[in-house]
């Protein structure tokens, strides 16, 4: 299958459209032309041609008729399209999909001058990483080829990895289910992918206790909504900055190892460590 995209500056979304299609076909060719006669003879057609048209293999956003929105007004721009036509072939549910949707709305956004970030810290985008890609004014070399197919394979791996997390999302709530019970904590001996956005969906649970790499166990407090640092109960303000034998003599547990200045995580050597700080934490 050969593919026609734009050539020159490239973009986030055309990108994202190619490294999902080389997900599902690796074989594909891509060509990069603004040559109408030569991206008519491709067998599909990305973020150029003005014209989307599924049934013909036509993925552009560019014309003035065009106003496909997400239910959310989000725009779609190509990667979206892409997405939407393509991507039920790389997930194993509604959830995954949706997911990654909302990493692709990102690049749609940007590409149809749709602000999406509030405040006065200036977020680093996926819109920076391709300004990152694309050849810079003072390259000696503007090969805008090459630095397209660097940063294609770069996302390839970059949506692999999230492909996974997001597959993992079914089987992630099962662990969470699982181990629910009439507590104000959840204690996870595996700790599944996204708990901490899961775990929302339980207004009851406070704390999450689980093991971490290290080996040590840790209790986390709950957040109260997602991408956001506010929690629901902090840690005894006495305990802030406290480590091993400062936190152990102040808590009564042997092993406790550390609390965080914040107050929004402990650490202990033992699961049962870090239990009996989290239900010290519950009646304080």
């Amino acid at each position: 299958m050969i593919i026609a995209v734009h050539d020159g500056e490239f973009h986030s979304d055309d990108i994202f459209s190619i490294a999902i299609l080389k997900l599902i076909y690796p074989n594909i060719e891509v060509i990069r032309t603004r040559n109408e006669e030569k991206f008519k003879k491709a067998d599909m057609r990305v973020d150029v041609g003005r014209k989307y048209c599924p049934e013909t293999l036509n993925f552009d956003h560019h014309q003035q008729e065009f106003e496909e929105k997400r239910k959310n007004g989000i725009p779609y721009a190509s990667a979206g399209l892409i997405w939407k036509h393509f991507g039920e072939k790389l997930i194993n549910s509604k959830e995954a999909f949706e997911y990654i949707d909302n990493i692709i709305q990102q690049v749609d956004a940007d590409d149809s001058g749709v602000s999406l970030y509030k405040g006065d810290l200036e977020i680093y985008s996926l819109n920076n990483i391709n300004d990152a890609f694309n050849p810079h004014w003072k390259a000696k070399i503007k090969d805008f080829d090459k630095a397209f197919n660097e940063e294609v394979n770069f996302i390839i791996l970059l949506l692999k990895k999230e492909i996974e997390i997001a597959n993992g999302l079914k089987e992630s709530k099962e662990i969470i289910e699982k181990n629910l019970s009439d507590k104000e904590y959840i204690l996870l001996d595996i700790v599944p992918n996204l708990w901490w956005d899961l775990i929302l969906e339980y207004p009851k649970i406070k704390f999450i206790v689980y093991k971490a790499p290290n080996g040590a166990w840790r209790s986390e407090a709950a957040r109260v909504k997602k991408n956001s640092f506010e929690i629901k109960k902090k840690f005894p303000k006495e305990w802030a900055d406290l480590t091993a034998e400062k936190l152990s003599k102040i808590t009564g547990i042997k092993d406790a190892l550390y609390c965080h200045k914040k107050r929004f995580i402990v650490v202990a050597k033992s699961k049962e460590g870090a239990i009996k700080l989290t239900e010290l934490a519950l009646k304080d």
